[in-house]
């Protein structure tokens, strides 16, 4: 009975809990910013934070990427979200910078600075403001103007929108403590892929396929490489299925590729991860990708490999070894000689 209570008691506590856990986020979100003719910043105080780990000290830039049509000498508004997660006031900085594709794995576009791309936009983005800065948990909405040049050619076109922080010093720190501070400036962008309408170029291929093995810490974790290479003037947005069989050509596994952005005139690698059963034996992997223009432009790429555990090697091994090494004890041990035959005595002929 008193293991009941408790357990009710427990109950309520966490009911309650969740209750003004949701009451506070619709709190929150309900106050969040709108844009309307000019930039309108909110304020909220910060929660108490018990736990320093809590702190998130950093800020968020929504949406990470912004998708345009529109036609020569048309406007168009877009706006971009801030929001300053960090326990204290933070000043922030607009630009807006080009960017282009690169064969990096690990870097899909490069920022170009002050300097143009082939494809630049940047002359043509235009934020509201350019400086600003929050409070703890403050958010703010800034519009964004795109516009098309009258004489803008048919194709793409890109460019970023980036904010980056400038943290303020405490007040009442001393000289020698704001020395002694290592500053971290944040920077996160805003990709912009403005299509002029009209005919361009769309020109693209799978490239290649391969399959990278597992690591002992997740041992059932393939991870497949996918490299397109965009040749047209107009970025690509390719997707598609992976599929591995076996030996028999039995299907034991399926995947997406989920859709992806590949720049004019780059490579564009993707990494795709799949979490597989127990494999043993010889496996084949198909990847159909879709170009991203054109219903039917798909293309197909397959590679083969092996899939032999280490622990199955080594007892198959020992267990040959040991077949191997009786035999040849049991033959040099034993001698086999060939049984002779005792020689036959001729029959005695009868006489008539």
């Amino acid at each position: 009975m008193n293991l009941f209570l408790k357990n009710s008691s427990f109950c309520k506590k966490v009911f309650l809990a969740t209750f003004l856990s949701v009451f506070v986020f619709s709190f929150a979100v309900s106050v969040r910013a709108q844009a309307t003719s000019t930039p309108e910043i909110t304020n909220t105080p910060a929660p108490e934070i018990t736990n320093a780990s809590d702190a998130k000290n950093d800020f968020v830039l929504e949406p990470g990427k912004v998708e345009i049509f529109a036609n020569p000498g048309e406007s168009v508004d877009k706006s971009i979200t801030i929001t300053n997660r960090a326990s204290s006031r933070v000043s922030f900085k607009v630009e807006v910078e080009d960017f282009i594709g690169s064969s990096d794995q690990d870097k899909p576009v490069v920022l170009l600075g002050s300097e143009k791309s082939p494809y630049s936009f940047k002359d043509n983005v235009i934020p509201e403001i350019t400086t600003f800065s929050l409070e703890s948990n403050g958010s703010i909405v800034i519009p964004v103007k795109i516009n098309v040049p009258i004489d803008a050619q048919p194709g793409g076109f890109y460019t970023s929108v980036l904010v980056s922080n400038a943290p303020s010093v405490d007040s009442g720190a001393q000289s020698s403590e704001v020395e002694g501070t290592t500053k971290i400036v944040s920077r996160v962008g805003t990709l912009f892929f403005v299509r002029v309408n009209g005919v361009a170029k769309e020109s693209g291929a799978l490239d290649d396929l391969k399959v990278i093995y597992p690591t002992k810490d997740n041992p059932n974790l393939y991870k497949f490489n996918i490299l397109f290479k965009n040749d047209g003037n107009v970025h690509l947005v390719p997707y598609g299925w992976i599929t591995v069989t076996n030996t028999f050509g039995k299907m034991i596994g399926k995947f997406p590729v989920d859709a992806y952005f590949a720049m004019p005139k780059s490579i564009r690698y993707r990494e795709v991860e799949w979490s597989a059963p127990f494999l043993f034996g010889r496996y084949t992997a198909s990847s159909d990708i879709n170009r991203g223009y054109g219903s039917d432009l798909i293309d197909t790429k397959t590679v083969t490999f092996w899939v032999i555990p280490w622990k199955i090697a080594v007892i198959t091994l020992v267990i040959v070894l040991v077949i191997v090494l009786g035999l040849y004890l049991f033959f040099k041990k034993f001698k086999f000689v060939a049984k002779e035959e005792p020689p036959q005595s001729p029959q005695p002929q009868q006489q008539l």
